[in-house]
Parts: C-alpha cells; structure tokens; sequence
C-alpha cells in the first residue's frame, strides 16, 4: 500500500521538487530581513541583494560564474533599519538601480548603478515623509513607459511618486490611501483585467486587519476607495498576487503570523471580485512571509514560507498539487535558519528550474537552496511502448512492436544517472538499485519517452 501512496501524487507532475542543502552566500549583513534578485552587473547571471536593519544595510552578492558562487559582499548604501529593497532600472539607462526604504528615518531612497557593472553613487533621496516605512516597489502605475515607485508604511500607508521625466527624478507623495497604520507589505498587478496596474495593500483600517486593493481607475494613477478582500482575521504580514487556479487571473496570498496560517483568496471573475480565504495551512508557527512560483515545473504556482522563530525556524514548501489551487502539506526546505524573515526564488544557478532564496534575520544569513528538479519528465503513455511489472523488486521488461529501442537509462529523484544499458534491449536490471521512484528514459529510432518506476 505504501507505494500506491507515493505513486499516485506523481501522476499529477511533470517534475518533482527537491531541495539541496543550504549554502550560505553571506553573514556580513547584520539583521537581513529581506533578499532580491536582478543582474546588477550585466553580465547575464542573477545577482543577490539585501536588506539589513543594522550593518552593512544595502548590499550586493556577484553570482561569479552562473551556478550559485557567489562574492563577498558589495556596499551600496547605509540606512539605518532597510526594511525593504526592490532593484528595478529608474532612470533608464540600461542597468539595474536600487531602491531602499528606512523605517527609523521616514525615508524611501534609491542609489544609481552608475557603470552597469555594480558601482553605486550615493544616496537620492525620494521622499523624507515615509512614516514607519515597510515596502517599496518600482512598477509603471502611469502608463507613460517608466518605473515609478510605491510604498508602504507603519503610519502613513499607501503612496506612490511619479517618475517625472524617466531620469529618476520623482514626484512628491500621492496619496493612494493614509487611513491605514501597519501597512507593510504592498505589490502592483492587474486585478480586474483591464490592462492596467492596481495596487494590492495590507494594514489595520484603522482597527481590523485587512487585506485590500485599489483600482488604477484611468490607467494614470489615479486610484479608487479601498475594496476589501478579506476584512476580518489575524494581522498579514506578507501578501503576494499570483495564479493559484490557472483561470489567469490574479488572487491574493497571504502569510499571518498571529494565528500561524498561509492562506490564498480566489478572484472569482477575473474583475477583483473575491471569494472566501482558503487554508493552506494553519500550524505554521509565526507564518512571516509568502513567495509564489512554479518550484516543480508543472505549470502551475507553488507556495513558499517561513516558520519564524527566534532562535529557530523554517523555510517550506506547499505543493500545487491540482494546478487548481488545492495545496499539499508542509514540505521543508531547512531547518538551518534563525528567524527567517524573508524568502524568494529564481533561477540562481541557470538550469532551467526556480531555486529559493532566505534571509534569517537572527543569525544574519542570507543562504540558497538549489532546486534539485529533474527537468521535463513527462510519463509518456504512449501504447507502442510499455513496461512491466511495475512496481517491481528486480527485472523491468520492455515490449514495443513498432518502435526500434536502441538504449535506456535510469535517473534517480534527484536526477542522477544511476544506470545505462545500449543496444536492442528488452529489459533492465535495477536489483542492485534501492527502493524508491526511479526515471527509465527509453531511447527508440524516433526520439526518447520516459517512464515512473518503482522499486519495491
């Protein structure tokens, strides 16, 4: 029995995602609390950058050879409690600048890549009036072809300033909503699908904790009243706006760390119109933050989050196991972290699969985990080859009647090759291999195809 409950989950992927060990990229940033990635050198590989509310506060990390070497730490910039950091181009030039957001000084600043190669002049201020602030993001509210930047704060919520003239120089605050307090987390997407950016907010207004977004009612940045997604539960640290049902719309995620639960909300008409808070799980203790992408390579978005803790955590995983939005449980990436505030993913080492990304504030490190993915597995039911009997304890036989084999390989979970065999053969040995889920990548005249085995 304990196979046909491995074996069935498998038929919904096209890969499987496994996680390697931590490798730490720094523990010079002294209190992190938030990680990105972009190419700050140009180079073509995914750099890393920090946040830090003490020490060395901006920072970047050379990604030196595409496959997740990474160099010591690169200053940018010193302010006093980054609470967020966000690389976008801002003055159009070509390279990737810097924006950061100080929630003991009031001030959202970016720093300019001033070569393309990662050499940074000194502070800009953007504005000075960012009260308690918590999130910054570049995105392009106006329409006009330039990125302009929205923030987040404790005690002057929602704002957003113009790019004026697509050099960087911004305007002073517009006000997207300031009757809120503990707004800390903010993103931009279309939510109603008329091919714009709305804006998608968390806080206390002023007494309930809520989750919200505000239509970009003209394309221009001008927004509408708030329009509640969820308006009662335990306070949402983080928020993230992703596909969770494949209906390609935009629904909501959230992480509470007060009732330890990372839960997502349906638009249910593509128009911001949203459905009751589903579960994903409520037993993750001080759940901080959520991140969303397709960690297995099946299509369809996958749930990241921590556990944190002050002298512990956990940085986990949640399944996609539908594409509809039906999550699986608890999966751990590591346990290896001291209050992990933030997590993130991309491609660090270019092979083709979404790697994860953690800052942990208490032990002040900022550490990668590589997605261990077997690319493009795909069980090909094809009826001119089968095999059999699966699940097997030794002998796998191969029968086709039109298709000329020529070879077959065998790749582990993590997709090692464990064994090869050439030549017009009809069957493969894998009595020396252990029990588990093995890939036999059968080669024939017309290409390869690829079948699940298991070994008793």
């Amino acid at each position: 029995m304990r196979y046909i409950l491995i074996f069935i989950p498998l038929l919904f992927f096209n890969g499987y995602s496994q996680f390697g060990p931590q490798q730490i990229i720094s523990t010079e940033a002294e209190l992190p609390v938030q990680v990105f990635t972009a190419d700050i050198d140009g180079d073509g590989k995914l750099d890393i950058l920090s946040a830090a509310r003490f020490k060395n506060n901006i920072a970047w990390y050379r990604n030196m050879d595409g496959n997740g070497t990474f160099s010591s730490l690169n200053l940018i910039g010193l302010l006093s409690e980054t609470k967020a950091i966000y690389a976008a181009d801002l003055d159009n030039d070509g390279d990737i600048d810097v924006l950061g957001v100080s929630s003991s000084l009031d001030r959202v600043v970016w720093y300019e890549n001033l070569d393309g190669l990662g050499n940074f002049g000194p502070e800009i201020g953007i504005a000075g009036n960012a009260d308690g602030g918590f999130s910054v993001i570049a995105i392009d509210l106006d329409g006009d072809g330039d990125n302009d930047v929205v923030s987040a704060s404790d005690g002057s919520g929602l704002a957003w300033h113009e790019n004026l003239d697509g050099s960087g120089d911004f305007s002073f605050r517009i006000i997207i909503d300031d009757n809120l307090v503990n707004s800390r987390s903010v993103v931009a997407a279309d939510m109603d699908g008329d091919g714009d950016l709305d804006v998608v907010g968390n806080g206390n207004a002023p007494d309930v904790a809520k989750i919200f977004w505000y239509e970009n009612l003209d394309g221009l940045g001008n927004f509408g009243s708030r329009r509640v997604i969820r308006d009662f539960a335990s306070y949402s640290n983080g928020i993230f706006v992703a596909d969770a049902d494949g209906d390609n719309d935009m629904d909501v995620f959230s992480a509470s760390p007060g009732d330890n639960e990372v839960a997502w909300y349906e638009n249910i008409d593509g128009l911001g119109n949203f459905g009751p808070k589903i579960v994903i799980t409520n037993t993750l203790d001080s759940a901080w933050t959520v991140y969303v992408a397709d960690l297995d390579n099946d299509g369809d978005n996958d749930v990241l989050s921590t556990l944190a803790e002050t002298f512990g955590g956990e940085v986990v995983r949640f399944e996609n196991l539908d594409g509809q939005g039906t999550y699986g449980t608890k999966n751990v990436i590591t346990t290896e972290v001291q209050f992990p505030r933030h997590v993130y993913a991309a491609d660090i080492d270019n092979d083709g699969d979404i790697d994860v990304i953690s800052a942990s504030q208490n032990d002040d490190k900022i550490a990668w985990y590589e997605n261990m993915t077997i690319i493009g597995i795909d069980e090909n039911q094809l009826d001119t080859v089968k095999i059999y009997p699966n699940p097997t304890n030794g002998l796998v036989f191969i029968d086709s009647k039109t298709e000329n084999i020529v070879g077959a390989s065998v790749f582990d979970i993590l997709g090692k090759k464990v064994l090869q065999q050439n030549g017009n053969i009809q069957e493969v040995d894998i009595t020396n291999l252990q029990s588990g889920i093995y890939f036999l990548t059968i080669t024939t005249d017309s290409g390869e195809l690829v079948k699940k085995v298991i070994k008793e």
